[in-house]
């Protein structure tokens, strides 16, 4: 079926876009999800077996020989190859449950290998030693041109995730203006030195209390940090649980957000491939509520591509 998501949207229920473009395609790769199922099985099988040879091998006191090389070689690759299957599968599944809902939306959905702005938000993260990217969202709502993608962050030890979103207007602003979490006093004196410009002192006890602000242009800081606009700031904040994990960034002609959402959290997600997906309708509504996420932000901050607040 051809028929253009728009028509979808305002013809049709989700339901509808549902049962005419994403269940057939999960359909279709339910077949080839039994096999690959399969293959991973034998696959992981094939490494089991070679790395308990060479526990028996250590235990006789042969772990050095050619013919403990080639059990691990054995274990070694069939649990890779196992790995490579389960991620080839579970891309297939994203690009259907996840790019559908994303088409239905009008949205474009790339899973890896794209261009996304990673060096602007390098005064809203955390320092970070590697980093790898995924499911890069952009569009266009209510006037504004957005992107977002997933960010997997380490440090020694330390991993997060974090969603980042970028919000582009016509219009530049005239200096940089940061908004960070209110840590601690030691946290706070590394943020100020890290940061461009200087220190905003506002008139919301509440906003001051979570948030601290730093700008290159004191006049537009405060144009820009409207009562209204820190109130909506803190709902945005409660609305996603995540009251010191965002901060934000007026930057060029962008608006710059980022919400951490810990290690284990998981966005854009479609759930286990190792059984028959029969819960695809509500693995999508799923998805389509996440990804209400980026209207939530252009209606909750009152976005338009006209003004910048």
């Amino acid at each position: 079926m051809n028929t253009p998501a728009a028509t979808y949207a305002t013809e049709n229920s989700f339901d509808s876009y549902y049962a005419g473009e994403i269940e057939p395609a999960l359909v279709a790769l339910e077949a080839l999800r039994k096999k690959r199922v399969r293959f991973m099985t034998g696959l992981a099988g094939l490494g089991a077996i070679g790395f308990g040879a060479i526990a028996i091998l250590a235990q006789t006191g042969q772990s050095d020989g050619p013919i403990a090389l080639a059990a691990f070689a054995v274990g070694f690759g069939g649990m890779l190859g196992a790995g490579l299957a389960y991620l080839g599968l579970t891309d297939r599944y994203k690009q259907v449950l996840t790019g559908g809902v994303c088409a239905y939306l009008g949205f474009e959905y790339t899973l890896r290998k794209f261009e996304f702005p990673l060096a602007r938000f390098k005064p809203l993260l955390p320092s970070y030693t590697s980093v790898k990217l995924e499911d890069r969202i952009g569009g266009h709502v209510d006037g504004v041109d957005f992107e977002l993608c997933e960010g997997k962050f380490s440090k020694k030890k330390a991993k997060w995730r974090a969603l980042m979103l970028v919000y582009s207007f016509g219009k530049p602003f005239n200096g940089e203006t940061m908004i960070v979490a209110d840590t601690d006093w030691i946290g706070n004196a590394l943020e100020q030195h890290r940061q461009n410009g200087e220190r905003v002192r506002l008139e919301d006890p509440r906003f001051e209390d979570r948030f601290n602000v730093f700008s290159t242009d004191q006049i537009e800081a405060r144009y820009l940090l409207t009562p209204r606009f820190m109130e909506r700031i803190m709902e945005l904040t409660e609305r996603l649980n995540n009251r010191r994990g965002v901060a934000l960034a007026f930057v060029d002609d962008r608006l710059l957000i980022t919400i951490r959402i810990g290690s284990a959290a998981r966005r854009f997600e479609i759930g286990n491939v190792f059984r028959e997906v029969r819960d695809g309708k509500e693995r999508a509504r799923n998805l389509l509520a996440e990804l209400e996420l980026v209207t939530d932000v252009i209606d909750s901050l009152k976005l338009s591509a006209t003004g910048h607040a």
